[in-house]
């Protein structure tokens, strides 16, 4: 079976293209130019390539012909600017919606789309709202379509949020700040097991026939002192875990936002104020899928030193 992939040189798309390529499927992986070279690493015979640019329409010609599906990892995070996420995020799915119509039929072609939990949040970000307008997208394009939510995403290879994240608890001494109190739970989920949610679907029959969202995250919420003090143990670091009560923190915002724009900062306090339970009972019964806990995933991405070099 011929899967169509973007954002297949991130890090949970390589991920997926490994999974992909070992269960026996062709994969064929959009790569903007001079982007091929990311996936020397994982050659074979049943990966293909595609050059083009999802904010360039016309480079999508033929990217989604004879596919079944067209897994959509590509996404412009918030450390993007606004109009990147604009294009990236919402014209970039309108042009994947155009390919597809010019390419495939609705009865023999699905979207799986994999979004961000944060769509659900109730705190203003530019990102957020682009990843609503994106999932609206594929639900108006006619074509059947699954949508992923996978909370904070965490495994080896993340260079981005886990091996600093590790590196910083690793620290012989030192002071890991929280500003705030760490009372609110996040939910991690292993990248292993997100990938695993997604190949699962693509035997799920009933899925094929009316429409799915599964919030994927780790089997339960953990606060975030204890978060922190988890991972700190894990990699046998020595720095100290404080917390600075959240109600200093909006006065000294408040206070500096004379001086400079704070948006971001307190969008960012109120954030993690917030508990971050995720109902995977879904692609649980569904699906028969389980995610471990947070510990067995931490116990598998140390159990080697990637994340010092």
């Amino acid at each position: 079976m011929l899967i169509a992939i973007t954002g297949g040189t991130g890090f949970i798309g390589r991920y997926v293209i490994r999974r992909l390529l070992a269960d026996g499927h062709q994969v064929r992986a959009l790569c903007r130019p001079g982007r091929e070279s990311a996936l020397e690493d994982l050659s074979h015979e049943n990966l293909l390539f595609h050059t083009g640019d999802l904010v360039d329409g016309d480079s999508l010609d033929g990217f989604l012909a004879d596919a079944r599906y067209l897994i959509h990892l590509a996404s412009a995070h918030d450390h993007f600017t606004d109009e990147q996420m604009q294009l990236v995020n919402v014209k970039g799915s309108e042009n994947l919606v155009a390919e597809a119509r010019a390419q495939r039929t609705p009865d023999n072609f699905q979207f799986v789309v994999v979004s961000s939990a944060v769509i659900g949040v109730p705190v203003y970000s530019y990102y957020r709202d682009s990843k609503r307008v994106q999932e609206k997208i594929f639900r108006a394009s006619q074509f059947p379509w699954v949508s992923f939510r996978p909370t904070l995403v965490y495994g080896v290879d993340d260079i981005r949020h886990t091996a600093p994240l590790l590196r910083r608890c690793a620290e012989a001494k030192g002071t890991y700040w929280i500003f705030h109190e760490g009372l609110s739970k996040i939910n991690p989920v292993h990248v292993d097991d997100m990938v695993d949610a997604i190949v699962r679907f693509l035997d799920y029959e009933r899925g094929k026939e009316d429409y799915r969202i599964f919030e994927i995250a780790g089997p339960a919420g953990i606060p975030f002192n204890q978060f922190v003090d988890t991972v700190i143990e894990a990699t046998g670091g020595g720095v100290k875990r404080r917390n600075i009560p959240r109600r200093w923190v909006e006065r000294i915002t408040t206070f500096l936002h004379i001086f400079k724009d704070m948006t971001k900062a307190r969008r960012g306090a109120g954030y993690f104020s917030l508990h971050h339970e995720h109902n995977i009972l879904p692609a649980q019964e569904e699906l028969g899928w389980q995610p471990r806990s947070f510990a067995d995933g931490l116990k598998d991405i140390t159990a080697t030193d990637w994340w010092r070099e």
